[in-house]
């Protein structure tokens, strides 16, 4: 096997730079066949992706893995470089180059999903392991206001955790490893004293509507977490192809204490303000601007024409991760 690297120094508080080091010996000891490639700026691993696969697949290298060494924004940009490539060069008729993973940044959700260990010997293990790729459902959105599309191993949020993604990556002490988890939850009781509840229409295959007029945090998920590691869609998975739906509507402060506890236990989907349900396909709409993220990358404050649906991507990630 070759495997070609794609490395965010960045990821993690600067976590990638000096991690990358370790794992550089790690793989010259072990005489292992890699090429690293480091990002450079946001979205530059879609770019460096989309090269990797231009090379492999002119030369048709038989034996490649792309592997994201980073979090789980370096892990989105990866798979939106190979679905990107795919799409636009459909005429390539041989398998998908999987994808494999280094979890070093701060989140590492998807690698929770896949039982990946975080820490980056055990998960480089574990990967150099591997001897076959996995096909993994993943999500993907397409905007009905202007017919773009895109993709998600994590989630899609509306609203709160969308606010939290946002004021969390504006923090002046976000890139600073020691201090990124006090950033992170300093950002959480700001936006869930500041954010505001707004109207969302969900509209299910058959035509059937729900509208919540309160709603407060919008979660379209691929798997249990978000917000590294909280569990918030306990029985979702990778493995299904549905993806599920998380709609929380504003809860009053004691409403809050209780969520968070029942969080704590996995109860918190019995809840009456909390609504949850999984399908293969549905859609979203809300009428009023409010932040969204995918994957833990900032959409931006806007209103949402959305619709949702699973698609597919082989990962190398060793056989009892798969494990179901």
């Amino acid at each position: 096997m070759e495997y070609f690297i794609i490395v965010n120094p960045t990821a993690g508080g600067n976590n990638g730079r000096k991690t990358w080091p370790k794992i550089e010996k790690f793989l010259k000891t072990k005489s292992i066949s890699y090429r690293a490639y480091f990002t450079e700026y946001d979205g530059h691993a879609v770019a460096i992706a989309m090269q990797i696969l231009n090379q492999v697949t002119a030369t048709n290298h038989p034996d490649a893995v792309l592997v994201a060494a980073g979090g789980d924004g370096t892990l989105h940009e990866t798979l939106l470089g190979c679905m990107r490539f795919y799409t636009e060069h459909p005429q390539i008729n041989t398998p998908q180059v999987p994808i494999g993973l280094l979890p070093i940044g701060s989140g590492n959700d998807f690698a929770r999903a896949l039982n990946v260990p975080r820490h980056w010997q055990q998960a480089l293990e574990e990967l150099l392991a591997c001897q076959i790729a996995t096909k993994i459902n993943i999500g993907h959105f397409i905007n009905q206001d202007n017919q773009t599309d895109g993709y998600f191993l994590n989630n899609f949020g509306i609203g709160l955790d969308a606010t939290v993604v946002y004021l969390a990556n504006h923090s002046l002490v976000k890139h600073y490893q020691r201090f990124s988890g006090l950033a992170y939850w300093a950002s959480v009781i700001h936006a869930v004293q500041t954010a505001k509840p707004f109207k969302l229409t969900v509209t299910h295959p058959d035509g059937d509507t729900q509208i919540y007029p309160n709603a407060f945090l919008v979660t379209t998920t691929n798997h249990a977490y978000f917000g590294g590691g909280i569990d918030i869609a306990p029985q979702a998975s990778v493995y299904k192809n549905t993806l599920d739906l998380i709609v929380v509507e504003k809860p009053t402060r004691r409403q809050i204490a209780l969520f968070v506890f029942m969080l704590l236990l996995k109860r918190h989907l019995h809840l009456r303000f909390v609504h949850h349900f999984s399908g293969v396909h549905f859609e979203l709409k809300t009428n009023e601007s409010r932040y969204g993220q995918i994957d833990g990358e900032e959409l931006g404050s806007k209103t949402y024409d959305v619709s949702y649906e699973t698609k597919t991507y082989p990962f190398w990630i060793k056989e009892i991760a798969a494990t179901h």
